[in-house]
């Protein structure tokens, strides 16, 4: 008898989702990813989701959908992935400055995931003038 191994990846992103996520990731780095890159984004984001517990997953997931329909909050018709990038900034400004407890959170936790995935790469890093040596921290490590 053959034991067959199956490759499993977990994805967390539905269809419906990833546009949001990718509306967000173009208003949060407004012109650094595009194409080919804003796509690789959303599937890191995907797996940096899927990787959680099954609660944070849910809560990621539900305020994905709260964010998509947010724009229902302040009487505009269109759903935020169908706004243009400045309509989705300024949309994000306005939930951030937001006197709704919980609406400031949706943008900070996204805005808090996506800044970590996005300046893990060391490219980023360097184009921010982040150096990739750190000898002076080595030394008092040693």
């Amino acid at each position: 008898m053959e034991t067959r191994t199956r490759d499993y990846k977990r994805t967390t992103l539905k269809q419906r989702h990833r546009p949001i996520v990718r509306a967000l990731a173009e208003a949060f780095f407004d012109g650094e990813l595009t194409g080919t890159k804003l796509d690789a984004f959303v599937d890191e984001v995907d797996r940096f989701m899927s990787a959680t517990s099954k609660t944070l997953r849910f809560g990621l997931v539900l305020m994905l959908n709260v964010i998509e329909l947010s724009p229902l909050f302040y009487f505009r018709v269109k759903s935020f992935s169908r706004m243009n990038v400045a309509e989705r900034v300024h949309h994000l400004e306005k939930l951030e400055a937001s006197k709704v407890a919980q609406l400031p959170l949706l943008v900070v936790s996204y805005k808090t995931l996506m800044t970590m995935l996005f300046y893990d790469e060391a490219g980023q890093l360097r184009e921010i003038g982040y150096s990739d040596h750190r000898e002076r921290y080595r030394r008092r490590l040693v």
